[in-house]
């Protein structure tokens, strides 16, 4: 499940600390997305994928985005290639690459992310 929607962001200029483990929260219908800040040209969020779950293939028309994860084991696909993922791997995914992220380990799965520039519009893409 992909979540949409506008996110409301939990820091602010005014208030920009945010720590991780304070705002973690993951879901049994799907993996939860939070966005922790939004400036006029980046997006950066949080996702928590728990054991099973996955964030679909889908792509970003006009928006880079940087993956960071901190905690979990899993795969990420970008493109044509399938990465196997661990605790504080990065991967770059640039615009209109297919993408998708998949918690095939037994443990919740953290990545924070980067997307920019706006609007960060999320197309799904076929298999």
């Amino acid at each position: 499940m992909i979540y949409i929607q506008e996110i409301k962001p939990i820091g602010t200029q005014n208030s920009p600390l945010v720590r991780i483990d304070e705002i973690k929260e993951f879901g049994t219908e799907g993996f939860v997305r939070k966005r922790i800040y939004q400036t006029e040209n980046l997006y950066f969020n949080i996702y928590c994928i728990d054991a099973g779950q996955e964030n679909p293939l889908h792509k970003h028309p006009n928006s880079d985005e940087v993956l960071y994860f901190i905690e979990g084991e899993g795969k990420c696909v970008v493109g044509e290639k399938v990465y196997q993922i661990k605790r504080r791997t990065t991967i770059l995914v640039t615009k209109d690459i297919p993408h998708s992220i998949v918690n095939t380990g037994n443990t919740p799965m953290l990545c924070v992310l980067v997307q920019a520039p706006l609007p960060c519009k999320h197309v799904p893409a076929k298999e």
